[in-house]
């Protein structure tokens, strides 16, 4: 750990790097680590998701805050909840010995713990900046002795429509801070929150490390949720001698994987940044001798494997960005062997698979999953050909008396060959181990049973809408839970997100009888119109304040109403959606 040594960190935090698997640091690390720690200048780094960036600001906040301070002494804001337990869950795994107490905050989440977790004394928060505001608001978070404020993926919390409660934050927190500011692009209102709120402060640039995966055959299978675990197994065994590494998002998805794997009888473990290093080299011994042919993990734990001969990399959980795609997949398609590549996804993460498929490296095709019968006939034939070249074989004498044995047992030696088969290959060979799957499943569009309906909103950027605002006006109008609301996307003229099928029809009929014989604010989603076509906010729905500060002149508050005159939204008393 010599590397990470000479950039400035202590023993402990050392330590744990190695425990995790890391070697040497990449080149955000290097960068921005030894400016923390030896500087006092603010700093703004651009660097894509997938350099690194949390060791980056995580290892320095670690070595310069103290544990029991009795107060925040670090924030992090993150655009998702998602990300903000990521980032969380990577810091918690870099303290080592450190008694420091690491706290995600986020929607969709109750208040109840992240009220004990503060009360017990957090000294790094993560968090969404729309519930980190609310904490702020019930007064319940106190930034005002923070050392460090850290704006992570800056420019997609600015897409999401977060600007003015990253504002609002900024200006609660202590003077006495050091911002760090973190984004992939820099546009102007970013570089402008910048030379507002920072003081004087470095610039810092890693380009994107381009990868090229030429050998890597690449395909991705969408199948409904309750089916991913199925279509797994069935990746697995419909390719002999697949020896692979499956990635997932969480520890918890990895153990959870795991055991059922070894449920089914794959020679299969996990692997997650809880493993000790004695648990970590067992493993892996495991995986290199091939005892373990299936390896199940989290992208912090697969750091530092190198196995050359990977026939397989599967993506259980869809990547969050297209360069942790490449960085994954990278470890197969080899020493000039190919490889293969599999992501499998849900209906609602296709727009992101899409996203992906734009901007990553090489092809990556559409497949359906191998049937049941394919699966069944391909084992078969293994088999059968495994059988013929043995029968070329010597060595076979010592085994014929015992089955001249066997095929006396009954007068059908069939009945004999069918029982030594089942014995041998238990289940394998059984079609009915295999739950149908439903090759094309509903889609996040209107229509469709069970599945979610796409919903657009005649409101976007230009008009003042945000996520939150958007997630508050549809639940308090059509009366459902916010929590049902997902995936939120606000352009500029106008937003979609997601509902369950069943909520569909009674939000468009809500806001039919709203617009009262005026073109509704919020309809289903048409297919091929694109959610344009429009010239302005309708029935009335319009934003209230106007200047004074940063947020308007009523604290940045503002308030829809689809028959312009309704009441101000009660920030505490609401349910967010999951882009919060």
């Amino acid at each position: 750990m010599e590397c990470f040594k000479a950039l400035g960190l202590s023993d402990c935090i050392c330590d744990a790097l190695a425990r995790k698997g890391f070697s040497e640091p990449t080149p955000i690390q290097e960068a921005v680590i030894p400016r923390l720690l030896s500087g006092e200048r603010d700093v703004v780094g651009q660097a894509a998701t997938g350099t690194g960036k949390t060791a980056a600001f995580g290892l320095p906040i670690l070595e310069s805050i103290e544990a029991g301070a009795g107060h925040v002494q670090a924030l992090v804001l993150a655009p998702t909840r998602e990300l903000a337990v990521q980032v969380a869950d990577e810091i918690e795994s870099f303290k080592g010995n450190k008694r420091i107490n690491v706290l995600p905050i986020y929607g969709g989440q109750a208040f109840g713990p992240q009220f004990q977790g503060l009360r017990r004394g957090a000294d790094i928060v993560v968090g969404t900046p729309g519930r980190v505001l609310d904490h702020i608001e019930r007064g319940s978070l106190d930034l005002s002795n923070i050392s460090f404020l850290v704006l992570d993926e800056a420019d997609e919390m600015l897409n999401m429509g977060f600007i003015d409660d990253i504002e609002t934050v900024m200006a609660a927190a202590s003077e006495d801070r050091r911002t760090l500011l973190f984004s992939a692009t820099m546009p102007q209102d970013i570089l402008r929150i910048a030379k507002r709120y920072m003081n004087d402060f470095e610039n810092v640039a890693v380009k994107r490390e381009q990868r090229d995966v030429p050998l890597t055959e690449q395909v991705f299978h969408e199948v409904a949720e309750s089916d991913r675990f199925e279509a797994l197994c069935r990746v697995i065994d419909a390719n002999d001698g697949f020896y692979g590494l499956v990635f997932c998002r969480t520890r918890a998805d990895v153990d959870n994987v795991a055991a059922r794997l070894q449920e089914r009888n794959y020679a299969a473990e996990g692997l997650h940044g809880d493993a000790s290093q004695a648990q970590r080299e067992k493993v892996l011994n495991k995986f290199r001798k091939q005892t373990v042919t299936v390896l199940v993990a989290t992208d912090v734990a697969a750091r530092g494997i190198d196995v050359q001969e990977l026939t397989h990399v599967v993506n259980y959980a869809i990547p969050q960005d297209p360069e942790t795609y490449v960085h994954r997949i990278g470890r197969t398609g080899r020493a000039g062997r190919t490889g293969h590549a599999v992501t499998i996804i849900n209906p609602n993460e296709f727009r992101k698979m899409r996203f992906i498929t734009r901007n990553a490296s090489g092809e990556i095709k559409k497949q359906s999953l191998p049937r049941v019968e394919e699966v069944i006939s391909a084992r078969k034939l293994r088999l059968k050909s495994g059988v013929m070249a043995a029968m070329q074989q010597e060595g076979l004498e010592p085994f014929e008396a015992f089955a001249q044995e066997l095929l006396e047992i009954d007068d059908d030696p069939k009945k004999a060959l069918a029982a030594v088969l089942k014995m041998a290959y238990r289940d394998d060979l059984d079609a009915s181990r295999y739950r149908q799957i439903d090759d094309a499943p509903q889609r996040s569009m209107a229509g469709g049973g069970n599945g979610r309906a796409e919903m657009f909103c005649a409101s976007g950027r230009a008009d003042g809408m945000s996520p939150r605002e958007l997630v508050d006006v549809v639940s308090r109008e059509a009366g459902i839970n916010g929590r049902l609301i997902q995936g939120v996307r606000i352009m500029a003229r106008h937003a979609v997100f997601q509902v369950p099928e069943r909520e569909a029809e009674n939000i468009e009929r809500t806001f039919r009888k709203l617009a009262a014989g005026a073109p509704p604010l919020v309809r289903r989603s048409r297919q091929g119109r694109g959610g344009g076509g429009r010239s302005g906010p309708r029935g009335g729905f319009k934003p209230r304040g106007n200047g004074g500060g940063p947020r308007g002149g009523n604290g940045g508050k503002r308030r829809y109403d689809n028959r312009g005159n309704g009441n101000d939204r009660d920030r505490g008393n609401r349910s967010y959606g999951s882009h919060n």
